[in-house]
Order: structure tokens, then C-alpha cells, then sequence
């Protein structure tokens, strides 16, 4: 009792705990943080002009698809006529200009989400996020079972943490549909079954930038089966799709993507984790040589690189988690729009090289902790703004957290295919090895 009263440091919390359990406390941080952020939003009555946004603009698209016909759900002014009833908005909406958010899926994506507008809107939106989550949950513990790995909970928990799944949960994204259609991919490219391979990986079209680099790389590396599975799953879906949404339908479609061509409003560019925000963000700033310089000279320099890993490595069974891993955080670079929940697809890479001791668990904590440092940096900034008066760029949440994802993205390419290069020297060898015996 004395030594405690002499001592006033010992009473003192968070003393003496080593580095495993400060990032333990760290990454209970951003869970409350997580879940802090999503009450606000339903306190403050911001639901589905920020949290669930995405959400709201499926749900509109499959109603106006069940009740007008297909082509309705890619009309702009009808979108925004359902749209608008649901979004809070300010006291005085004289001034109020209101963007819909656009839902550019194929007609045949669309089916899930017409099941779900025949619900209330608030209902379906429940429904959906307890769909994602536990189908989340149950999806990764079934990927690892089915490679007869040994099921860590840790590993677990950091997925259902880690930024970008977050983030599709938090406006009501597809990343249950990319995650599964990602790992079945891969299930089936190491179980041998090609085919299906490109069948999964066909079923990504419902996000068609995820796909920029890998179809190519698997063409030029001869992976002709699965190249030829995705094909035709990629033209059945076109073909189910045209009979779906009639001559007038497709006349909205293209009209649709002139729009997101042309800088649409709630693509929100600036906040993407590719080489593009960089250029958006410096054009922004009066800097636009100097910002699309860097966004072509970055673009370049990742092709060159993917390109100088895989035109002279095959992709392997044993390689190939890494491999994966390495070519989707590159596309999301390079892509022309991609939003940091589409990284949400380099999960099944994450957890299956983890899991078997390749890479460390830190691999997975940076892309919760970095992002968890930056949002509370940029809610900060928002309140030290608020009090003061200080006029800060007003775009700073997304260059932030779109710079944060690009970060990691790069880092995360990088050591990938160091990985990648590692692994495939160590098959190489054995190889060798066995050939001499």
C-alpha cells in the first residue's frame, strides 16, 4: 500500500503494456471510432446524403427498374426524383441544387436490388448491411476452412476492421458480392479449376474498373482457359443484360456515362486512392500541369512495373495469393475511378497469405490504423475549422483519406511483389533442385 501511495505513476493507466497490446488498444480505438462515426451520422439525420448514399442510389435504381422499366433507372431526372425524397436537407432549399448518386450497373446486377425496393427503404437498408456484415463474416471463415487452414479469430476481427470494408459498409456498397466473387477466383484458380476461375472473375464486371490489369496479364501469360471462361461470362452478361434493358434503356446508359465522363458531382474524384486525385486535388489548387504530370508519370510508372514483374514470372499456384495481391492494389492505382472500398477485393490475398504465416498480421493493421490516424486527423481539422474560423481547403476529407488510400496502395504493391518475386525464386529452386536429383 505505501509503495502505491509513494509511487503516484503506478496507478497511472496504459502503463508498462508492451507493443502487442498497445496496438490491441489502437485497433479498439478505431472499432469505437467505427462505430461513433455511424451513430453520429443517424443522430445528426445524415442518412443517405453521406451514410448509405450508395445504398439509396441501388434501392431508387431497382424501384424505378420495377415499377418503369430498366431504362428508368438510368435516367438521371428520375432518379433524382426518388432520391430527393429521401435525402435531409437544409432549412432554406430555395438555393438547394441536389445531384442524384448514379448507380452504373449492368441490368442484370441489378436484380438483388429490385428484390430489396420492393421493402421500405429503411428496411431494406437494415437488411443489406446485416447481409454484408455477417455474409462478410461467414464468407472468410468458410475461405480459410476450405484451404484447411487453421482458423485464427485475430485475423478475423482484422478484417471485419480493416479500412475499406468499413467504408463499403458505410455507404451501403457491394463489397460482399466483390469480396466473394475475388475469393472464388482465387479458390479456383489454386484448386486448378480455370473455367470457373474466369467465370468469378467474369462476375466483377459489376465494377469494370477492378479489372484493368489482370485479364491482361493472365492473356499474356497464356492462362487461355480462364481468359476464355471470362469472356463468355462477360458476354452472357452483356446479352442477358441487352434483353433486359430495351433500345431506350441503352440510350439512358450512354447518356449516363457522358455524364460520369464529364465530372459528375458525386463521383467525387478528389477522395479516389488512385494517380488521379493527385492531379484533381493540384488542379484544384491552381497547380494543374505540375498535378497531371504526377498522375501520368505515377500511372506510367506502376505499368511499368507490373510489367516488369510478370512478363518474365508465371503465376503459379504457389505464387499466386501474392501475385493477385500485387495486381489488384495496382489496378486500384491506375484506374480512372476507384474509390477506397474497392480495395475491399485485396482482402481474400490479405487473409490467405496471413494466415499462412507468409506475411505478418501488420500487413492487415496498416490498412486499419493509417486510415483510423487520418479520419480522426480530419475530423480535427473539421472542428479546429468550425471554432476559428479557419479557411481550410474545402476538399480536405478526401484528399486526405484518398491520400492515405493511395499510400497504402503503393506500399502495399510493392511489398506484394517483392513476395511474388520471392516466392517464385523459391519455387524456381526447388525446382532446379529437384531436376539435378
Amino acid at each position: 500500500m505505501s509503495d502505491r501511495r509513494s509511487n503516484p505513476s503506478s496507478r497511472l493507466p496504459f502503463q508498462g503494456l508492451s507493443a502487442h497490446e498497445w496496438t490491441n488498444l489502437a485497433l479498439l480505438a478505431v472499432s469505437v471510432y467505427y462505430v461513433i462515426k455511424i451513430a453520429m451520422e443517424i443522430y445528426f439525420q445524415n442518412v443517405y446524403m453521406i451514410f448509405g448514399s450508395d445504398f439509396l442510389s441501388f434501392w431508387s435504381a431497382g424501384w424505378l427498374a420495377n415499377l418503369r422499366g430498366y431504362w428508368a433507372a438510368y435516367d438521371l431526372h428520375q432518379l433524382a426524383e426518388i432520391q430527393y425524397l429521401y435525402v435531409p436537407k437544409p432549412e432554406d432549399a430555395s438555393h438547394y441544387q441536389f445531384y442524384p448518386v448514379i448507380t452504373f450497373f449492368l441490368p442484370v446486377f441489378l436484380l438483388p436490388f429490385q428484390a430489396l425496393a420492393i421493402l421500405p427503404l429503411d428496411l431494406a437498408f437494415i437488411i443489406w448491411s446485416l447481409i454484408n456484415f455477417i455474409g462478410y463474416l461467414g464468407y472468410l471463415i468458410f475461405f480459410i476452412r476450405s484451404f484447411s487452414l487453421k482458423l485464427h479469430w485475430r485475423q478475423i476481427v482484422l478484417c471485419c476492421l480493416f479500412y475499406p470494408f468499413f467504408r463499403s459498409n458505410f455507404f451501403g456498397q457491394i463489397g460482399l458480392i466483390l469480396v466473394i466473387a475475388t475469393g472464388e477466383f482465387f479458390r479456383a484458380f489454386v484448386h486448378s479449376r480455370p473455367y470457373r476461375a474466369g467465370f468469378w472473375l467474369g462476375l466483377l464486371m459489376i465494377k469494370p474498373q477492378i479489372l484493368i490489369l489482370l485479364p491482361l496479364i493472365l492473356l499474356i501469360q497464356r492462362q487461355w482457359k480462364i481468359v476464355f471462361g471470362f469472356i463468355i461470362t462477360v458476354a452472357l452478361l452483356g446479352i442477358i443484360s441487352l434483353s433486359m434493358i430495351t433500345l431506350g434503356g441503352i440510350q439512358s446508359l450512354l447518356e449516363l456515362s457522358d455524364e460520369l465522363a464529364n465530372g459528375y458531382p458525386t463521383v467525387v474524384p478528389a477522395g479516389m486512392l488512385n494517380w488521379r486525385m493527385i492531379g484533381e486535388n493540384l488542379e484544384a489548387i491552381g497547380l494543374p500541369s505540375l498535378g497531371w504530370m504526377v498522375t501520368w508519370l505515377g500511372i506510367l510508372l506502376t505499368l511499368f512495373f507490373i510489367a516488369s514483374q510478370f512478363l518474365r514470372r508465371t503465376i503459379t499456384v504457389n505464387n499466386s495469393p501474392a501475385a493477385f495481391l500485387a495486381l489488384f492494389a495496382a489496378t486500384g492505382l491506375v484506374s480512372w475511378h476507384y474509390h477506397i472500398h474497392s480495395a475491399i477485393v485485396l482482402i481474400p490475398f490479405l487473409l490467405f497469405l496471413s494466415a499462412k504465416d507468409i506475411i505478418p498480421d501488420s500487413w492487415l493493421i496498416r490498412w486499419i490504423l493509417l486510415p483510423g490516424v487520418i479520419l480522426i486527423l480530419t475530423e480535427l481539422v473539421g472542428l479546429v475549422s468550425k471554432v476559428t474560423g479557419w479557411e481550410v481547403y474545402p476538399s480536405y476529407p478526401a484528399l486526405l483519406q484518398g491520400g492515405c488510400g493511395l499510400i497504402l496502395s503503393v506500399w502495399t504493391t510493392l511489398v506484394a511483389a517483392k513476395r511474388f518475386r520471392e516466392l517464385s525464386a523459391m519455387e524456381k529452386n526447388s525446382l532446379d533442385s529437384s531436376t539435378k536429383q
